[in-house]
């Protein structure tokens, strides 16, 4: 009977001990959801969520095995845990290669080469669990009895602790900063904590099943204080964290201020920086068209064209503001360039956006400075436009009094010999025929003498302009001396020379000059020397100085032939 009452109450005690494979379940799933909710996802993580999974398939596994004394669900339930158990082996070794930063070695000949067996393991374990452990009796009082693919899954699992192992030792002789060694050093503690837990539970449940009663919960509770031991090994020491601590440091590092913001205006993420233009901190609510709608801007926009900022485009918005460094009257003013670029989905719908404020002061500064010498060098510029449009005039003055006499405004003789020399040679080269006229006015001493010499200087002046007026604008007109004057005919033959010479005989005796006494007038004539030049020989110039004076003494022997005709007339010669 005493007997029966120790069976009875190492039944209930044994039967109080399934429910600690279901609190390690559950435990271990909060620890699940824990590691996802409160840290970024990276491979790291996706590396031990997938091994933290595997671990959790043990205690529940075994919470059911114990709620069920059918066989067949018995077997299910077992062969779960078991397959899981071998998968845990392969997540133990991937997890551990990329805490140790050597998940380089993980190439896809290697996964397979490991993954392979592994999976096959697991398949015939879940495929067969006959083969992998058997029963004795039926129902509640059925008896498990290791098989052999049993001891094919511990060389499994004792092959990849292995691994797991040396990939450890080899990453710890080669850590060269502490937070590595520590990093690493938490694989090598959580993975001997979980070895102990399972020595110990083959001990007790296996090897001396004899001697002890059957306690299952001793793997769960090792897996629980493994989960638990990395969960505060991860907080303890940050290792999922370096990602986002490296991103922080850069960000902090940054001159500029950053603002990450969703797309409801909640701010996610402010770097140090941006304290110098806002006082937000992650959680605060910003809206950045208000904001933006609120400040000066140097060019003059106006608020409406900034009402797009606070709408859902997916659209880049720069903008230059003009802030003050502090709250404190008279504090200087910063011309910062503000940058939100938007976060968008692969809809293009608009999920956030990042925000830069770049000070750019020093630059406004350098840009007016330079707009403020580009005005000074516009204005020099101006003057000295003005100064060579003087000279220029004034050239031109110096110039035309250099070349025109100054009181009919006609060539002069020198003017009139210069354009010669180069034009006549040409003529006669190319046998372009041209005449020269000179014209003197009658009895131009009586007049000075009868009326004065203001009135001869009138008769200058009407003659010379009534002469112009009959012109073409290639023939030159110059006053040769006295009251003599030089017409320069080019391409004129001696038909129309003479023509010429006729009209301005006749214009010029048809103009009235007026004297300066009411009701008395003056007529005046001349008398006019023509010589025509026409199919001259080349040879026949060597020295064009020389060749002008002919001409010009044939054309004043013309001239001194029609005074010797009783003046008012014209004599015409011909060279050829």
């Amino acid at each position: 009977m005493e007997d029966n009452g120790t069976m009875q109450g190492w039944v209930k005690g044994l039967e109080s001990w399934i429910w600690i494979d279901f609190s390690v379940s559950v435990f271990m799933l909060g620890l699940f959801f824990y590691i996802f909710i409160h840290n970024p996802i990276t491979r790291l993580h996706k590396a031990y969520l997938v091994f933290h999974f595997f671990m959790l398939l043990w205690p529940l596994s075994q919470f059911l095995l114990q709620t069920t004394t059918i066989v067949q669900y018995q077997l299910l339930f077992r062969s779960i845990s078991y397959a899981g158990l071998s998968l845990q082996g392969l997540g133990w070794l991937v997890f551990v290669c990329f805490l140790t930063g050597r998940s380089y070695l993980l190439t896809r000949r290697t996964l397979a080469l490991l993954a392979g067996p592994t999976a096959l393991l697991a398949a015939l374990v879940l495929a067969e669990p006959r083969q992998f452990f058997l029963f004795s009796g039926d129902g509640a009082g059925a008896v498990q009895r290791f098989g052999p693919l049993s001891w094919a899954l511990l060389a499994q699992l004792m092959l990849m602790a292995g691994l797991s192992i040396a990939c450890i030792l080899s990453a710890l002789r080669a850590g060269t900063t502490l937070r590595h060694r520590k990093q690493v050093g938490m694989a090598l503690k959580g993975l001997l904590l979980f070895l102990l837990f399972g020595w110990l539970d083959l001990l007790v449940n296996v090897v001396y099943d004899s001697r002890f009663p059957d306690i299952s919960g001793i793997s769960s509770v090792g897996l629980a204080l493994t989960a638990l031991y990395f969960c505060v090994s991860i907080d303890r020491y940050r290792v999922f964290d370096i990602v986002r601590i490296a991103q922080q440091d850069i960000a902090d590092s940054m001159s500029a201020g950053l603002l990450v913001l969703d797309a409801e205006g909640t701010v996610l993420e402010a770097n140090r920086s941006l304290q110098r233009y806002l006082s937000v901190q992650s959680g605060d609510r910003f809206d950045l068209g208000a904001f933006l709608r609120s400040q000066k801007r140097p060019s003059g926009e106006t608020a409406a064209e900034l009402g797009r900022a606070g709408e859902a485009v997916a659209e880049p918005i720069l903008q230059e503001l003009v802030l003050s460094a502090s709250d404190l009257p008279g504090a200087p003013l910063l011309h910062v360039q503000v940058h939100a670029s938007p976060i968008v989905s692969g809809e293009r719908e608009l999920l956030g956006r990042v925000v830069t404020f770049q000070d750019v002061s020093e630059i406004r500064q350098l840009v007016e400075e330079k707009h403020r010498q580009n005005e000074m060098l516009q204005l020099r510029n101006r003057e000295l436009v003005q100064i060579q449009e003087e000279l220029f005039r004034a050239n031109l003055k110096l110039e035309e009094m250099a070349t025109t006499d100054s009181l009919t405004g006609c060539y002069n003789r020198r003017f009139l010999m210069q354009r010669l020399e180069q034009e006549v040679v040409a003529n006669v080269r190319y046998r372009i025929p041209f005449a020269i006229i000179l014209f003197d006015i009658d009895h131009f001493k009586g007049i000075n003498d009868r009326h004065g010499h203001l009135v001869g200087d009138e008769v200058l002046l009407e003659t010379a302009t009534a002469v112009k007026g009959m012109l073409r604008r290639s023939d030159v007109l110059a006053r040769y001396g006295g009251e003599e004057f030089a017409v320069y005919l080019p391409h004129t033959t001696r038909l129309q020379a003479e023509r010429l010479a006729e009209r301005l005989k006749i214009g010029v005796e048809a103009n009235r000059v007026a004297t300066g006494r009411p009701g008395l007038t003056l007529s005046i004539t001349i008398s006019l020397g023509v010589l025509s030049v026409e199919n001259e020989s080349p040879l026949g110039i060597k020295d064009p100085k020389a060749y002008l004076r002919e001409l010009f003494e044939e054309a004043d022997a013309a001239l001194y032939e029609a005074k010797g005709n009783g003046r008012n007339c014209m004599v015409g010669r011909r060279r050829a």
